[in-house]
Order: C-alpha cells, then sequence, then structure tokens
C-alpha cells in the first residue's frame, strides 16, 4: 500500500471515529473513542510528514537527472566544436587532353575513396567546374575554375573518385588542342620591335622608335623604357658612362633589349 492510499485509510478512519463519539452517549466509550481519534490524527501527521519527505527525494532525483541530462547534451554538442571541420581551396592539380576530354587529375586526397558519394560532388558550366569534397578527414576541399579557354559541355562532362585522387572528364565542344587551361593563362602575342627609319636623322629616328615602342608597349615594357632613359641621362650627366656611351648618347637599355642609335 503506497503512503498516499494509508493517509486515505487514516482519514477515513478519523472520520469514522468522530461519528462514534458523536452518536455514543457512554462517557467511557466516548473517551476511549476520543483517545483512539488522536492517535488516528498522530499517524496521519507521521504519513504526511513522510509523503512530504519522499516527495522532496522524488524532486531532487529529477532535478539532478535533469542535471546530468543537460550535461550530456552539453558534451555532446561541444565535440563537432573540438572537430569543426574547415574548407581548404585546392590549388595544385594537373591536366591533359585528348581529342574529346580535357582530363584534370587532383591529387593528393588521402582516403577520398573511403568517402560516401553523397560528400564528393561536382557541378558542370559552359566555361567552368567546381568541386567539392565534404569532410576527408575534417577538411572540406574546394576546387572552382571559371573562364576555361574553351567551351565544354556540362551534360557529358564526368568525374571519377580513386583511392586518394578525383579525375574531371571535361568534354570539348570542339575536337581542337587547348593551348592552355584557363583564358588567362593564355600568352598575348609578341609584338615586333618597330623598324628604324632610315630616312631621317639617326637620333630623330631612334627616338620615333622608343616613342612607338612606349605607345604600343605593355605596362613593364613602357617602366623599363623609362627607367633605362632616366639612367641613361643620369649616367651621362654624371660622366660615368663609358666613352662609347658618351660618344653614342643616344643609347637605351633594358633588362630585355638594348637599343643603340645608328
Amino acid at each position: 500500500m503506497t503512503l498516499e492510499e494509508q493517509i486515505q485509510e487514516v482519514s477515513t478512519d478519523i472520520d469514522e471515529a468522530k461519528r462514534l463519539i458523536d452518536q455514543t452517549t457512554r462517557p467511557r466509550i466516548k473517551q476511549n473513542l476520543e483517545l483512539q481519534q488522536r492517535k488516528f490524527e498522530k499517524e496521519l501527521i507521521q504519513l504526511q510528514e513522510k509523503l512530504q519527505k519522499q516527495q522532496q527525494q522524488q524532486l531532487l532525483q529529477q532535478q539532478q537527472a535533469a542535471a546530468q541530462a543537460e550535461e550530456k547534451t552539453a558534451s555532446a554538442s561541444a565535440l563537432p566544436t573540438a572537430t569543426r571541420s574547415y574548407t581548404k581551396d585546392i590549388s595544385v592539380y594537373a591536366w591533359d587532353q585528348n581529342d574529346k576530354f580535357i582530363k584534370v587529375y587532383v591529387q593528393n586526397l588521402d582516403g577520398v575513396g573511403n568517402l560516401p558519394e553523397n560528400q564528393i560532388q561536382c557541378s558542370f558550366e559552359k566555361r567552368g567546374f567546381h568541386l567539392q569534397i565534404q569532410n576527408l578527414k575534417n577538411i572540406n576541399y574546394s576546387l572552382k575554375r571559371a573562364h576555361l579557354l574553351h567551351d565544354i559541355q556540362p551534360d557529358q562532362s564526368t568525374f571519377k573518385v580513386k583511392k586518394d585522387m578525383v579525375i574531371l572528364s571535361l568534354r570539348k565542344v570542339e575536337s581542337k588542342n587547348w593551348e592552355c587551361f584557363l583564358q588567362d593563362e593564355k600568352k598575348a602575342p609578341i609584338k615586333p620591335l618597330p623598324k628604324l627609319d632610315k630616312s631621317k636623322d639617326s637620333s630623330e629616328a631612334l627616338m620615333n622608335m622608343v616613342e612607338e615602342m612606349y605607345e604600343n608597349g605593355d605596362d613593364d615594357t613602357k617602366r623599363a623604357i623609362a627607367k633605362a632613359w632616366v639612367e641613361s641621362r643620369e649616367k651621362i650627366n654624371s660622366g660615368a658612362a663609358e666613352p662609347r656611351d658618351r660618344m653614342r648618347p643616344g643609347i637605351v637599355e633594358t633588362p630585355d633589349f638594348t637599343i643603340y642609335p645608328p
């Protein structure tokens, strides 16, 4: 019998004792009933105190259990933080080609062949692709390239996962040789040096040729010509130039070429 049931029984006994006390006319019996009623009331108080302690103990246990559960939850949420992955851009790869495909070899990915398929994805576009490898030893790898030299066919481009590498197969639109992989890797054609106009005075012709080189040259060429011209004039003015240079002050020297007047 639970404490609640015992309390209910004793309360019923007290009510019954009160009822009998009210009904009896015999003093001796009434006195005994009142004595029994007090015993019941004392027992009732003891049971109520016992029930209160039991309820407090149960409440304390519940609070302790809740605290332990909260601590476990906090520990579980802190664990991924300690092993949180980060993203690393892939900058080193190799590529090759045949008549139909450009092959991109992404190497040094130890264990990539053991990853689930959904952790390795690659999207293809007309002039680019994006390879993503999720949570390979707590590292997310990314290789994104745009502005390919020529168009590819995204729907016919694929990738294959090996033990420690990923191979991309980019389907060419045209079966022609790629001289480089990206557009910005394509070398600009080398501009021929302007010819010296022999019909003009040598100094004037040289100046015109240098001016044409400066106007048509890229930024590096312009800086080289300007620097060489200034240094040449400083040498002449300081007297540090070679005798030949003093006799022919129109010399322009750059790291790539030297121009002598005729």
